[in-house]
């Protein structure tokens, strides 16, 4: 029978030769786990506490196998404080979520559904600060983990196209529990059917905006700047001139199957425009093992 020290050692050689898929393990498990009072009904302190542990699953993830393999926390920790980047990834890091919302609004509304025109004004000043919140938060509990992390050694194996779809998949998947828990999530759906299609449609919408991340992380080598356009993504939500009480039931399925062709769209204008590189140099001299 191995002693406790091989069973150590057996176990750290695989976690160094397979990281991602360490990293992809302990993040659901960390996400996951916090989330189970809130899947079980409790509201209490202690549950949004959880819930804010679980927000945070990737980052601590990536820090521990990062730290359990040996490799550079400090190389790690740059690439999430790395801000000095050329002025038009911020741009496109801030503004890309608002021409995507802005492209979905108007194909919603021309599809005959209702909008409130007068309510953008108030909303895009609103926007800059919350995305601001937003990365700090969402985007600072998620991205040194996906793009971090996952990204990058998924790249040295795999092409860029493969390792943003392998990686959106299990992107989207760790917040499958987060939209049950969510209780505004069934706007107005009361049966299982039509909530796992909501489900479903948002998983798609989470999966094409990895491609996004993937080119903004290749061409920048910043987290930071992820972390500031997943903020952004998440704001520019509150950017669609429309209340919740208006999407609701079918009308809300509706904006997620705009939303999905949007994105279906953008992201194939996005593969072939970069040859389907994602911005990736594969001479950027990085090291990793998958």
């Amino acid at each position: 029978m191995p002693s406790s020290d091989e069973h150590r050692q057996g176990m750290r050689g695989w976690v160094k030769r397979h990281p991602v898929a360490s990293f992809f393990v302990l993040a659901y498990a960390i996400t996951w786990l916090a989330w189970l009072p809130d899947i079980l009904g409790y509201r209490g302190n202690l549950g949004q506490m959880f819930s804010m542990i679980a927000q945070f699953g990737p980052a601590v993830a990536a820090l521990i196998l990062t730290w359990y393999t040996s490799a550079s926390i400090r190389s790690w920790f740059r690439s999430i404080v790395r801000w000095r980047v050329g002025l038009w990834w911020y741009a496109v890091a801030i503004g890309l979520p608002v021409v995507l919302i802005a492209v979905q609004g108007a194909l919603f509304g021309f599809l005959g559904y209702p909008l409130d025109i007068a309510s953008i004004r108030g909303r895009l000043v609103n926007f800059l600060p919350s995305a601001i919140i937003l990365a700090l938060i969402a985007g600072l509990g998620e991205e040194p983990g996906w793009r971090g992390f996952a990204l990058p050694r998924l790249e040295d194996r795999y092409a860029p196209v493969l390792a943003t779809a392998l990686l959106g998949f299990v992107w989207a998947m760790w917040q499958l529990p987060r939209v049950f828990v969510n209780p505004r999530f069934s706007h107005g759906f009361t049966s299982v059917a039509p909530q796992a299609l909501l489900a479903l449609l948002t998983m798609v919408t989470i999966f094409f905006y990895a491609f996004f991340y993937t080119l903004v992380y290749n061409r920048t080598q910043s987290v930071l700047l992820c972390m500031l356009l997943h903020g952004s993504f998440n704001a520019a939500i509150g950017l669609l001139p429309a209340s919740f009480e208006v999407l609701q039931r079918g009308t809300y399925v509706a904006l997620l199957a705009v939303q999905g062709v949007t994105l279906l769209l953008a992201v194939a204008v996005l593969v072939l425009a970069t040859g389907g590189k994602l911005g990736y140099d594969a001479a950027s001299g990085r090291i990793h093992t998958v």
